[in-house]
């Protein structure tokens, strides 16, 4: 878990500043898509090789290795300026985040019971984004301090950036600590409910749906502010830090509504409820509106994913944990490669409204395709009385 933290400390920084940081340097929303787009490239790259690794090595080497990634990574993104530099630290980020998040579900699921499992998952996802909150209003107030005392903005980004590169690299302290007698992975003869690939496509469909319409405008929604209500950048830091704490309470309510309603409802009525506030974000030109909109939507979209998270790791079974993870995970970020790029020409000729939009129009259909394929499985395999306290 401090390990988790210190991971969420510098992810917070690098979703809310990078991009602020970029735009300093002079690149244009499309360049930036690109360069985002190149994360979910080394997402999408490392995740099978992940998930093969994992089985042959421990828990422990693996979790090291993305911290040490990630370190190399982030500080390419803080120091580099030419375009090649920036596009090569930008798949390495993406790679060392994929090896530390899908190695994360397994080794939460052979190290708790089943009625713990839902709750360590929505903790997990919580203490990843306090962190964040964290990060993100630090961070927007460190920037804008050593802009102004410095002269130079770009300078003040970068900075910061570097500050969060070092917290990040603090987590080989607690990762180095696991035990090698239980940080192995554990064979077992348990096969759980199976998971072919017809199950696992059902799984990854909605999942892909979704990250087509979040990498739409997720990744510009700080240029929205800054652009539409010309917030600035220590403002774009509080927004977003309420925004990340709004989604913590998600995380820890969200599995007590899922031993209540059902994992499955859970998800889809989230993703549901969301819609509205997206719908208010595309079209007011109120500032208090879009914040209060920006903040709920984001609670309520974000409120599934560990309880999503926790359903795909119990109905596949053990034996096919880690490369279900690594699917899901493709699949959510080789949309989120595709789409970040068409975010960035969209926003650049039309305007917000139109990616949100479509945005809204994915999320709708994802949330009824999951819930035709999975509205009867709670009850067929027992989970909804396994998750029960």
């Amino acid at each position: 878990m401090a390990g988790t933290f210190f991971f969420g400390y510098g992810f917070g920084t690098f979703w809310v500043l990078l991009n602020l940081y970029l735009r300093e340097l002079g690149l244009p929303e499309s360049q930036i898509g690109r360069l985002l787009s190149a994360q979910s490239v080394g997402m999408l790259a490392t995740a099978l090789l992940a998930a093969y690794l994992l089985k042959r090595t421990s828990f422990r080497t693996m979790l090291t290795g993305a911290v040490v990634l990630s370190t190399l990574a982030y500080t390419g993104l803080s120091v580099l300026t030419e375009t090649w530099g920036l596009l090569a630290a930008g798949f390495f980020a993406g790679a060392g985040f994929a090896v530390h998040h899908v190695v994360a579900a397994p080794f939460f699921m052979q190290n708790s019971s089943p009625r713990e499992r839902i709750y360590l998952f929505g903790l997990s996802w919580a203490l990843e984004v306090v962190a964040s909150v964290i990060a993100i209003a630090l961070g927007g107030l460190l920037a804008e301090y050593l802009g102004d005392r410095l002269d130079s903005p770009l300078l003040g980004l970068r900075i910061t950036l570097l500050v969060a590169t070092g917290l990040v690299c603090l987590a080989l302290i607690p990762y180095s600590l696991l035990k090698k007698s239980g940080e192995r992975r554990q064979e077992t003869k348990e096969k759980g409910h199976g998971g072919g690939p017809r199950l696992i496509f059902k799984l990854a469909l909605p999942s892909f749906l979704v990250g087509c319409g979040a990498g739409l405008i997720i990744p510009f929604l700080n240029l929205y502010f800054r652009d539409r209500f010309s917030v600035p950048t220590d403002g774009i830091g509080w927004i977003f830090a309420v925004a990340q704490a709004l989604t913590a309470v998600g995380y820890l309510v969200g599995p007590a509504i899922a031993n209540r309603i059902g994992m499955i409802r859970t998800v889809v009525a989230a993703e549901l409820l969301s819609i509205p506030f997206f719908l208010t974000l595309a079209f007011t030109m109120s500032f208090p509106v879009a914040i209060v909109a920006f903040w709920f939507r984001g609670a309520l979209m974000n409120m599934n994913h560990p309880v999503a998270s926790n359903f795909a790791m119990e109905v596949v079974g053990k034996d096919r944990q880690a490369i279900t993870n690594s699917i899901l995970m493709m699949a959510w970020n080789g949309a989120w490669m595709i789409s970040t790029q068409v975010g960035g020409i969209l926003i650049e000729n039309h305007g917000f409204a139109l990616p949100i939009l479509i945005t809204v129009g994915l999320y709708f259909s994802s949330s009824l395709i999951y819930l035709y394929f999975f509205h009867n499985y709670e009850d067929r395999l027992g989970l909804r009385t396994r998750s029960s306290p």
